[in-house]
């Protein structure tokens, strides 16, 4: 008997054990949960109040304002080359001002500018750049690849990840040309940084800190330039090694950063990796893959259109089976394709009863056998997304801020017109080029084979060259800047009904299922339009083109 109750002792003291630990892990859980329910409260706030103060400058660049009077911080790059005293700035809602350029500091690339006309202004106050906690979440507002007509700026989010040469700040906030002088913002909506250059990694993103600018005001204030680079310097430091942040802890901290979020709407999102399937297509036979999403059992997946084809069309599924599959439909609008296979025991995504999709929602995407691979934020609203417009012409040459042509490219149109090796471009036909921004805005006027008369200063002297311009390669646009030198879809743009996104999927995960904190599926990804963006389908669009289709 004694031997007996000591059994029934152990058991009853393991169950309660496992009790106990089960009980702790849905604490842990649900911990993780409040405090991105937090996090996401946090930053829906944030948004609305940095996107008032962000504005774009000429067009091509990012800026935001720091006092109610109209100063605005950029990047001292933004400004550096630009022969003209003052740059057109547009705010988010549209209105245009003229701004003079101040003080800047060449090495530390932040710079100050001033609007010409007299307001007020919605704006930023200046935080702290030196306190910043290990992973500290913090967001950053800019007109990635420049300001478009479809859309606001685009907000990102990202960690803190400590320092490097100068005192840059790295964080997980991605970054694209067009962003540079944008703010880098904590959660309270104070700026910390100024948006400044990349590396290659998509982890390193580095910002100019904001202490060096309230350390500075008064030289920014008068117009000074300091702290100027030896002309052979190269722009940004080259030592990448970053000093890692304290191990202080912030509010806003988040231990593990991106990956902390990803593992917590993956114990959300639980064998979402089920629902998503391979699909294999041949054209010219050669076989493609792309991926889609498991809609209802009756075997209905959804993909993007544009990347299958109806010839050897088959899905894989997580277990390994692999079916035939036909296309039963396709939504051109939104580049959707329906398909379906005949297969048992499917697993089909669970559809939420509300659609959420508002911009600062924390989100993460699904991949084929992956629950959860990236993790990200609603960057801008739903809306039609405009189509790409057509190729401007290409001159065909590397140009620098005061548009001295640097490098000829080969067969490209500046070279095969006659133009030279440290010729100064001042004119574009009757159009005079006095800045970077000048020769920018005229090609994107202009078409492919069009032909331009050029006016260069050459030894002192003006030649006119007739310049017919030509197409840009997708060589040399990889190879324009690091940013461009990704994967990005066919058909990126011209959506009917779409949100973008942070996440850095792949082309290929196409046709994946966005969800929310929460797990529940919100959207569809239907196109990776660059570095910093992706696009993706509200899931109530993607029901609703099933329906009509089916």
């Amino acid at each position: 008997m004694k031997h007996r109750a000591n059994i029934f002792v152990i058991i009853k003291t393991s169950i309660l054990f496992i009790f106990l630990f089960l009980s702790q892990a849905h604490l842990n859980a649900q911990h993780k949960n409040k405090k991105l329910d937090e996090l996401e409260s946090q930053i829906q706030k944030t948004y609305k109040k940095v996107l008032k103060s962000t504005v774009a400058i000429n067009n091509n660049a990012t800026g935001v304002l720091i006092s109610e009077d109209g100063y605005i911080l950029t990047a001292a790059h933004v400004v550096l080359g630009v022969r003209k005293e003052q740059s057109s700035i547009t705010m988010n809602d549209g209105s245009t001002y003229n701004a003079i350029h101040l003080g800047k500091d060449e090495k530390g690339d932040y710079a100050l500018m001033k609007i010409v006309e007299k307001g007020s202004w919605e704006y930023l106050e200046l935080g702290s750049s030196s306190d910043l906690g290990n992973d500290e979440a913090c967001l950053m507002f800019g007109h990635s690849s420049g300001l478009k007509s479809d859309r606001p700026a685009l907000m990102r989010i990202g960690f803190y990840k400590g320092t490097k040469a100068l005192g840059y700040l790295q964080t997980t906030c991605i970054m694209m040309p067009g962003d540079s002088g944008g703010p880098l913002v904590d959660l309270n909506g104070k700026v910390i940084g100024v948006c400044s250059h990349i590396d290659r990694s998509m982890e390193k993103n580095f910002y100019a800190p904001i202490d060096p600018v309230k350390e500075n005001w008064t030289k920014l204030i008068n117009g000074e330039m300091f702290n100027e680079k030896a002309p052979r310097e190269p722009q940004f430091p080259k030592d990448n090694e970053t000093i890692s942040a304290s191990n202080i802890s912030k509010p806003f901290s988040l231990e593990g950063g991106k990956t902390a979020v990803i593992n917590s709407i993956a114990k959300s999102a639980k064998n979402l990796h089920k629902s998503v399937v391979k699909i294999k297509s041949l054209v010219d036979n050669t076989e493609i893959v792309t991926y889609g999403t498991i809609i209802n059992s009756k075997g209905y997946i959804v993909a993007k259109a544009s990347e299958l084809n109806k010839e050897g069309l088959s899905c894989e599924q997580y277990n390994g089976v692999i079916s035939p599959a036909t296309i039963i439909g396709i939504d051109a609008s939104n580049d959707l394709a329906v398909l379906q296979i005949q297969s048992k025991n499917l697993a089909a995504i669970n559809i939420p009863k509300n659609i959420d999709t508002s911009v600062g929602k924390l989100i993460g995407s699904a991949s084929f056998n992956e629950d959860i691979k990236y993790s990200g934020v609603i960057s801008a609203p739903v809306r039609q997304i405009l189509p790409e417009p057509p190729s401007h012409g290409f001159l065909g040459a590397s140009v620098t801020f005061s548009n001295k042509i640097f490098v000829l490219y080969d067969n490209g149109a500046a070279k095969l017109a006659g133009l030279k090796r440290g010729d100064i471009i001042i004119k574009f036909d009757d159009t005079k080029i006095e800045n970077s921004n000048d020769r920018i805005s005229f090609l994107e006027t202009t078409q492919v084979n069009q032909k331009v008369k050029v006016t260069v200063l050459r030894e002192g002297k003006e030649e006119k060259v007739q310049v017919t311009l030509l197409k840009e390669n997708a060589k040399r646009i990889r190879n324009r800047h690091i940013a461009y030198d990704i994967d990005i879809s066919e058909r990126k743009h011209d959506f009917a009904q779409a949100f973008t996104h942070d996440m850095p999927i792949e082309v290929y995960e196409s046709g994946t299922p966005v969800v929310d904190i929460n797990g529940d599926v919100i959207g569809i990804n239907i196109a990776k339009e660059n570095r910093t963006s992706s696009f993706a389908v509200p899931i109530d669009v993607v029901l609703q083109t099933v329906k009509d289709i089916k």
